[in-house]
């Protein structure tokens, strides 16, 4: 069996030292299936944006390891990290991080550029036209709406068809038809692609297009369920919320 692209195993990470510490992660084991999409979820502080960060490589762990496509992050230095997380792994983030001189095109060919690979202008039309920005690829992003800008940034992040996409509430600052059209793309990714997604999101009608629901709580994982609905979703974290003694923490 092969194993999952994203692995971990009893991981911890704190913030800070002394009293004022923050436990964000606890003892934290789970892994995410090949071609699925994974939401994250949980109370405000339950450490869900620290879990997607160390799992990307974006940020050691002070117990644990961590297993992205095959490769134990472990000891690893940061070009080998950085080399990991080019050939392996791709981001969608609330802020679109777009580069305003570059063009559409541009934009989503800049992994390929600043990898040194060829950039294969069919490739890029290809996935421009899937996220229904063909017409618009000689813009520049202040001509774009904020929607349009969201699917840049989701091309740029499927073009080289990493292992794992990790998007950090991708949908936050998108109005509920854009949200929903996003959705559909990064849903789209694991069907047709069979690439993994793991997102962390607080919007229960969001986390429904996941295949599966991991539930944190004060750094722990509570709960990991199948799809659900929102309504579902929305009782079980309002019923963690009431778990949660945690105040004050880091997300």
């Amino acid at each position: 069996m092969n194993q999952p692209p994203v692995v971990l195993s009893g991981v911890s990470r704190r913030y800070g030292d002394g009293p004022t510490a923050t436990l964000a992660l606890d003892d934290v084991t789970t892994s995410c299936p090949a071609g699925s999409l994974t939401a994250v979820m949980g109370p405000s502080g339950s450490g869900k944006s620290t879990l997607l960060h160390v799992a990307a490589g974006l940020d050691r762990v002070d117990a644990g390891s961590v297993t992205l496509a095959g490769v134990d992050l472990s000891g690893l230095d940061e070009t080998s990290l950085t080399r990991v997380r080019r050939e392996h792994a791709s981001f969608v983030f609330q802020a679109y991080n777009l580069m305003p001189a570059l063009t559409v095109r541009q934009n989503v060919s800049l992994p390929l550029l600043l990898a040194g690979r060829e950039i294969d202008r069919n490739q890029v039309s290809e996935v421009l036209d899937r996220v229904g920005l063909a017409a618009l690829a000689g813009r520049r992003p202040a001509e774009l709406s904020g929607g349009q800008q969201q699917r840049v940034a989701i091309a740029r992040a499927v073009l080289t068809r990493p292992a794992v996409v990790f998007a950090d509430e991708p949908t936050g600052a998108l109005d509920t038809q854009t949200a929903a059209a996003v959705l559909e793309l990064l849903r789209d990714q694991v069907r047709t692609l069979g690439q993994t997604v793991l997102m962390v999101t607080h919007d229960p009608v969001a986390a429904t297009y996941a295949d599966r629901l991991l539930y944190l709580v004060d750094g722990r994982v509570a709960a990991e369920t199948g799809r659900a609905d929102a309504a579902t979703i929305a009782s079980t974290i309002a019923r963690l919320s009431s778990l949660s003694a945690r105040t004050g923490s880091l997300r």
